[in-house]
């Protein structure tokens, strides 16, 4: 394709940014295939980081070749936040078992660092700052995805028993007040003489 007839279809970088990356979550989507929720948790953590380490091998020419653009446009940022919107999508679709009694605010950070930990951002840092190889990335991702996910099933366990306690202790002092009144003693018609 020359120069002419591509600056003939878009207008503007700011169009091809946004059909680019349009086409690319197509594909993304595309070759997504959903993992099974109801596998063990090691099996499910390491099938997932292998298919976004194929993911993201897949989109880390486009992705390179937008770096130095991305703070200058906002239809690069628009797409960045579409990738980890989607890998935060499949993560609580995939995970939601380990996220049971937590808390919101807790549970969006830890959706947040799992997003963030296997997006292109951390990816890149894996691969082209440490020069790691692909199967040593996903062993470093799976790593980060393992320990988050313990920290949420371990906080979702700390509330559950937290609100255990809270509500023992609002009716604790109910129970007290029963027990601390005094017992009016019967007047003699009002005891009951039962027959022998």
């Amino acid at each position: 394709m020359s120069l002419r007839s591509l600056w003939g279809h878009f207008g503007d970088l700011e169009t091809l940014f946004a059909v680019t990356g349009a086409e690319l979550m197509r594909r993304q989507v595309d070759a997504y295939e959903p993992i099974d929720p109801s596998l063990p948790l090691e099996e499910r953590i390491d099938a997932y980081c292998r298919q976004r380490a194929e993911m993201l091998e897949y989109i880390a020419p486009f992705a390179r070749s937008s770096e130095i653009r991305v703070p200058f446009s906002r239809e690069l940022q628009r797409n960045r936040v579409r990738y980890l919107d989607r890998a935060r999508y499949e993560i609580g679709a995939l995970f939601s078992d380990q996220f049971e009694g937590v808390d919101g605010t807790v549970r969006t950070h830890i959706e947040n660092l799992l997003g963030v930990s296997t997006t292109w951002p951390t990816w890149v840092s894996l691969r082209d700052v440490l020069r790691l190889p692909v199967p040593e990335a996903v062993e470093v991702m799976k790593r980060s995805v393992s320990a988050l996910l313990a920290e949420a099933s371990g906080a979702g366990r700390q509330q559950a028993v937290a609100r255990v306690a809270q509500e023992k202790a609002a009716v604790a002092p109910h129970r007290r007040a029963q027990q601390s009144r005094p017992v009016p003693a019967m007047t003699p018609r009002e005891q009951v003489v039962v027959p022998a």
